[in-house]
């Protein structure tokens, strides 16, 4: 990984510990989304809940290893923009598209063919936000929620409707709070 992406990823990681409003990913599971989004070899990545960049910033630093791009959702203005300073002192604005507003809204403006999806934003309106993407997934696009594990109240529906609902194959990976890894067939 680039040195100045780590460095930004340190520096993320210092901030937010020291935040009552911030919910990041263990370093664990912030490490499997980076190798699974560079083993899959992601082009065209969206993250559903930016907060204040972390977790964005390691789908970046796998992206940019392909020459690909992530779409960020945030929406709160004041975590979008310093999620912004970080992405552009890790140099990865290039690769990056960072968004502010109300997930529901963002998403019908995006175009389609996104192969990685990491959803973190509120975990009621996790169905919702996949369905919403379906017809902008690609084939065998590659669905990570967070929190599978920790927030299973809220979650419940959601995880039973994507590991039986036909769309796609989904299973639990056990790390951090949960990480459901879900498959478009």
């Amino acid at each position: 990984m680039d040195t100045r992406i780590q460095q930004t990823i340190d520096q993320v990681r210092a901030f937010i510990d020291e935040r009552e409003d911030a919910w990041p990913l263990p370093v664990e599971a912030a490490r499997v989304v980076h190798a699974i989004a560079l083993a899959v070899r992601a082009q065209r990545c969206l993250e559903i809940g930016t907060s204040y960049g972390y977790s964005g910033l390691w789908i970046g630093a796998a992206t940019a290893q392909h020459g690909g791009e992530l779409v960020t959702l945030e929406k709160e203005a004041r975590k979008a923009k310093i999620a912004r300073d970080f992405f552009d002192r890790a140099v990865l604005g290039p690769v990056l598209d960072s968004r502010c507003g109300r997930a529901e809204a963002l998403i019908g403006e995006l175009a389609g063919g996104f192969d990685f999806v990491f959803n973190d934003a509120d975990k009621v309106g996790a169905r919702g936000y996949i369905e919403a993407l379906i017809p902008k997934l690609a084939d065998h696009a590659v669905v990570v929620t967070d929190n599978a594990t920790s927030h299973v109240d809220e979650l419940g529906d959601y995880l039973e409707w994507m590991r039986t609902g036909g769309i796609f194959f989904s299973t639990l990976l056990n790390v951090g709070n949960g990480l459901e890894l879900s498959i478009r067939l």
